[in-house]
């Protein structure tokens, strides 16, 4: 037992090791976006319910940042196609930082869905822009543990920015006496760290230069016809996803403050351990995977989050319920970069960018949608209706990624195989034979 953790840790690390210079430099500025991510996951709908708006408004503004992200989303995809990726990533992160300002500091509900719509055209550029340039920046070796360094690098910035927003709220009302200025006043530190960010995003570097001739694949009707039943087998299950991620998981935090009565800071707690029990599950994600394919991985944790909604829905025992909601995010978060990484492995290098903006765009209209009904549902009826709904697009959505990728050579894909004959031929180091 012992031999396999120190061959694991070993694996890890040399995996590690080949991350490229421009990889390092992303997943630096990722973690300070993440601090501002985590700032406003936390703290913004408790803010807006502190102004007195209802759940049905706080849906109607999240839906209008999803509703952005839909309008951006293709667009995106055309543009990476013709720019450097480093410039998206600079100029996405400084338009949300003047969006997030202004999302703060307006009071008037037009005003804020207006701002909301922008600035989930921002935030959606930097995020579509990240799985293309870590296609670019690394090689199938150690690509998969990439793209979860990523999911670890934000689940830690939500660490740090969950406890330190919690308490930074706390720490200003008891300075201020104001509890709607210690919430602004938070959001607004939040926006100063994101903007830290910009130092290693412009410090990328010898990034290839688009060929602004070549045709975009993004307008190619000709291969959305070819590959169109493939696109839309890997964007149904994120849509129904979506729909049931939608209903609930912004209004968690309102969930503990109107179902227990916790603060800010109680909440950020929960939220920081939260991180924690995440990035637990997204570090074994690339193990899981290696170890009986990327398919049954995402179909199995999804399906095993299941109970764990269910106690949300139906417990008032606040410790059950925490232990509940940990684990459910544990558990649905260790396939979100497995899914990712097996629709970019699924198509060739110039359709990615399509590619992972078309399951954006599922993932993100569905949010959309469901986002403003979420909220009406909720001040009308409370958590239960919207969790068991949700739950039962959870099993629909894991069903159809079954169904759909349910030959041999998916249910292989990114599976460990170990080539014991060659390695030991070759002398190959048997921990450099993967995928």
């Amino acid at each position: 037992m012992n031999n396999r953790l120190q061959d694991g840790i070993r694996t890890y690390i040399h995996h590690l090791k080949l991350f490229s210079k421009n990889a390092r430099l992303f997943l630096l500025g990722a973690f300070f976006i993440g601090l501002a991510f985590a700032g406003f996951q936390l703290l913004l709908n408790l803010y807006l319910k502190e102004l007195s708006f209802g759940e049905s408004a706080i849906g109607q503004i999240l839906s209008m940042n999803a509703w952005g992200a839909v309008v951006i989303t293709l667009p995106v995809a055309y543009i990476l196609q013709k720019i450097q990726i480093r410039k998206i990533l600079v100029f996405s992160t400084i338009l949300a930082a003047v969006l997030y300002f202004l999302q703060v500091s307006i009071l008037g509900f037009k005003g804020l869905l207006l701002v909301s719509f922008f600035l989930g055209m921002s935030v959606t550029s930097y995020r579509v822009a990240a799985a293309p340039f870590f296609m670019k920046n690394s090689t199938p070796q150690e690509r998969t543990y990439l793209f979860s360094m990523n999911f670890g690098i934000m689940i830690f910035a939500g660490i740090v920015g969950s406890l330190g927003g919690g308490y930074l709220v706390s720490l200003l009302n008891s300075l201020l006496g104001d509890q709607v200025w210690a919430y602004r006043g938070s959001l607004y530190v939040a926006i100063l760290f994101g903007l830290v960010g910009l130092i290693p995003f412009y410090l990328i570097r010898h990034e290839e230069t688009p060929n602004k001739n070549e045709e975009s694949l993004v307008w190619d009707f000709k291969l959305l016809k070819e590959r169109g039943g493939l696109l839309l087998r890997l964007c149904i299950p994120f849509f129904i996803l979506g729909l049931g991620a939608g209903l609930i998981i912004p209004f968690l935090n309102l969930y503990f403050r109107e179902r227990f009565g916790l603060p800010a800071e109680s909440i950020g707690v929960y939220y920081a351990l939260l991180q924690v029990f995440m990035l637990a599950g997204i570090i074994l994600g690339p193990v899981l995977s290696k170890k009986i394919g990327m398919i049954k991985s995402i179909v199995y944790t999804q399906l095993a989050s299941i109970p764990f909604m269910l106690c949300l829905a139906f417990s008032y025992f606040l410790p059950l319920a925490v232990l509940a909601f940990l684990l459910r995010g544990a558990l649905m978060n260790m396939s979100q970069p497995i899914s990712t990484n097996f629709s970019m492995e699924k198509v060739n290098e110039k359709e990615q960018p399509l590619t992972n903006s078309l399951t954006a765009l599922a993932w993100t209209l569905s949010w959309g949608i469901s986002a403003s009904f979420g909220g009406k549902l909720i001040q009308s009826s409370g958590y239960v209706l919207p969790l068991l709904i949700a739950t039962g697009l959870y099993i629909i959505s894991s069903i159809l990624y079954f169904y759909f990728f349910s030959g041999k050579e998916d249910r292989e894909l990114g599976k460990f195989k170990p080539f014991i004959l060659e390695a030991e031929t070759q002398k190959v180091p048997s921990d450099l034979k993967y995928e």
